[in-house]
């Protein structure tokens, strides 16, 4: 009798642990489409902003007749975050809350979303889901988010949106359901050729590393990966490539969509971010595209994350497809 107890205690446990780390709704949730008029707010959940980096990128929303607001805490500082962890918490929990607000843009991206995670709650936001915009830091609350089972776009914040005309049309497309249905690059030698299809998630791949072991670890279960990075070591690559090998998550993808790695470098004497890619992805079985334009560059096209895409790379392109859009 005490073993049986004790299983069914240990077995409680086990599903408890796989709820919170793992937990995969069943149907994933999509916004309701952007419509001229509608009010979208924007959001600092990172390092501290500054209106001229900023007010371009609200210009352009305003000239797609979109009405913005601003966080209150938008312009703040504590110290290198845009207002203090309350604050910043606070503003976002009551733009994701507020039934009037149809999506929420980030301001900018450095480090400051990983914090606020554990203040927030996504109840709401099931019951009434709204677009979620940005990339780089945004990556903590896209993980948040799709493991929830909602989907964000990974995608220019207002820091970037001001230049990037071509990213921002594409952006339009997306959150007006204007026709915006895949990424097609040419193939090049480091892909890898194949067909797959499963849900899109990712992000940031430091940020995908750091949430590992957390309640909001990513799930990448028969998923095909997004990652991009800026500004890293080759060995810190491999270390945080090394580490979703070791935990299984490579073993469950479909598939691998890599962007934009900029500005990395490497000791004497050690591989580049791109060997080091090839060679910890490359012999996974699974088709790899490599060069997507997404992420720390000027175009920067958006990713529709938590949605069904397939990904095709043949011996002259490399397409991700949004399936249902």
């Amino acid at each position: 009798m005490r073993k049986y107890v004790l299983s069914c205690i240990l077995l409680c446990c086990a599903i408890s642990i796989s709820a919170q780390h793992n937990w995969r709704p069943m149907q994933y949730i999509r916004p309701p489409y952007l419509h001229v008029g509608d009010t979208v707010a924007i959001c600092n959940a990172s390092n501290r902003a500054y209106p001229d980096k900023i007010e371009p990128g609200i210009r352009v929303l305003e000239s797609w007749g979109l009405t913005v607001v601003r966080a209150t805490n938008l312009y703040s500082a504590d110290g290198r975050y845009g207002g203090t962890e309350e604050e910043r918490a606070s503003e976002l929990q009551r733009m994701m809350d507020s039934p009037n607000i149809k999506a929420i843009f980030m301001a900018r991206g450095g480090y400051g979303a990983s914090q606020l995670l554990d203040r927030l709650s996504f109840s709401r936001m099931r019951r009434h889901p709204k677009w979620v915009i940005g990339f780089s830091d945004a990556t903590a609350l896209h993980i948040a988010l799709n493991n929830t089972g909602i989907e964000s776009i990974h995608g220019p914040m207002m820091s970037t949106l001001g230049n990037q005309e071509e990213s921002g049309a594409a952006l339009h497309s997306a959150l007006f359901n204007e026709g915006y249905d895949n990424i097609t690059i040419e193939t090049n030698e480091n892909c890898v050729k194949g067909k797959a299809r499963g849900r899109l998630v990712g992000g940031n791949l430091s940020l995908i590393y750091s949430e590992q072991g957390t309640p909001y670890n990513l799930n990448m279960d028969n998923a095909i990966l997004f990652i991009e990075e800026t500004d890293e070591y080759s060995y810190s690559i491999d270390r945080m490539l090394t580490n979703l090998k070791l935990s299984g998550k490579l073993d469950k993808l479909r598939g691998i969509v890599i962007g934009a790695f900029v500005r990395t470098k490497q000791d004497p004497g050690d591989p580049t971010a791109q060997e080091v890619l090839t060679k910890r992805l490359n012999h996974l079985g699974i088709p790899v595209m490599y060069g997507a334009p997404c992420g720390h560059v000027r175009k920067n096209l958006p990713l529709i994350l938590g949605s069904e895409v397939t990904l095709e790379v043949n011996d002259s392109e490399a397409t991700l497809r949004f399936v249902d859009r």
